[in-house]
């Protein structure tokens, strides 16, 4: 399990997988444009405070993090490139956005 801090509490996160609308540059940086939920709330990105690209291959993905602004909201952006070998032996390269979302809790729950 992850846990993450917010407003002094500690929580329980999930990985989430969420819809990008995203731009490439003709220099073929990828900058994401709008982030929607799965409840199917869309909200365009106001800045991109900072990025890191492509890190180490970990179990063959490699993961971006793009620390984002929108709706007065600063939260982290990932964008995790999954090469997957196909039949013929050549490589597929599966890309997908995803954020730390909070699980949802009972308030005063305790861990075990």
């Amino acid at each position: 399990m992850e846990y993450r801090q917010t407003d002094g509490k500690t929580r329980r996160v999930h990985k989430q997988y969420v819809d990008v609308v995203a731009r490439i540059l003709a220099g073929g940086q990828v900058v994401p444009v709008t982030v929607c939920w799965v409840d199917g709330r869309c909200f365009t990105i106001d800045e991109i405070i900072s990025t890191t690209g492509f890190g180490l291959t970990v179990h063959g993905i490699r993961t971006a993090t793009y620390k984002v602004r929108f709706g007065g909201h600063a939260t982290e952006l990932y964008l995790e490139d999954q090469a997957r070998e196909r039949a013929d032996g050549s490589q597929a390269h599966v890309m997908r956005w995803w954020v730390w979302a909070f699980d949802r809790t009972l308030e005063g729950e305790r861990r075990r």
